[in-house]
């Protein structure tokens, strides 16, 4: 079976890249600092409570078509890799029930061999987790628990629709409060955004909750809500370290 990656929705192999090696995934570092104290043996260890971002090589060969010159894959390439950088989902066809969070952004050659092949290697920067491939939105009813079964805290997305003033616990605790709803509204704790439509809608959300933005521990978490509420669509957004 052909090896490939998809990014930004569009397949290595329609690139003519196919991975040319096997590839293992490192495991991220922890965010920690390390400070030597006069008089005292060792180093104090201070803990950032974060993972640090990986480096991610990937190698490649090229299959260049009849048609088309290296230099001339290489640009589109180049183009498919580096427009509007940023953010977006990379995933592998050798493991297919995962994504990685993943952007392009280094400089990468690709040599010319027997006139027709050539061969890089092309370095992602990933986010030290991966994500469940095609989690869908979740109708919620009120006091439902929602387990989640990843290794770490997941980020939601969460449309509700309704009016005026509404409060929502986890697990009995305060966890999203909004006021003066109309009509819609959704709120991204990945992107820590309040938004209906294009409005940016940051001041129907109470600002003295911590953390602001609502999240998903890892297990049990029992959803709840008062107020004027037609429905609530939650997306899990589950995250596994890697």
């Amino acid at each position: 079976m052909t090896a490939y990656f998809e990014y930004k929705g569009i397949s290595s192999l329609d690139m003519h890249l196919r991975i040319l090696n096997e590839i293992s995934f490192p495991s991220p570092e922890s965010d920690i600092e390390f400070v030597e104290i006069m008089g005292k043996d060792g180093e104090l260890a201070i803990d950032n409570e974060r993972l640090k971002g990986v480096n991610f090589p990937i190698p490649v060969v090229l299959r260049t078509p009849s048609d088309k010159t290296v230099e001339e894959m290489a640009t589109e390439i180049s183009n498919w890799l580096k427009n509007d950088i940023g953010w977006y989902p990379l995933r592998f066809s050798g493991s297919p029930k995962y994504e990685y969070i993943a952007m392009c952004y280094e400089q990468f050659n690709i040599e010319e061999t027997l006139r027709q092949f050539g061969k890089t290697v092309i370095t992602f920067r990933l986010k030290p987790y991966k994500r469940f491939v095609g989690e869908q939105p979740i109708v919620l009813s009120n006091g439902q628990t929602i387990v989640n079964k990843g290794t770490r805290i997941a980020k939601p997305l969460i449309h509700i629709e309704g009016h005026g003033d509404i409060a929502l616990k986890n697990n009995g605790k305060d966890w999203l409060m909004l006021t003066g709803v109309d009509g819609y509204i959704t709120v991204d704790s990945e992107s820590m955004n309040v938004f209906r439509d294009n409005a940016v809608q940051f001041t129907k959300m109470k600002s003295h909750l911590k953390p602001l933005f609502p999240l998903l521990s890892v297990g049990n978490n029992k959803i709840e809500w008062t107020g004027n509420v037609t429905k609530i669509e939650l997306t899990p957004r589950t995250e596994v370290v890697f």
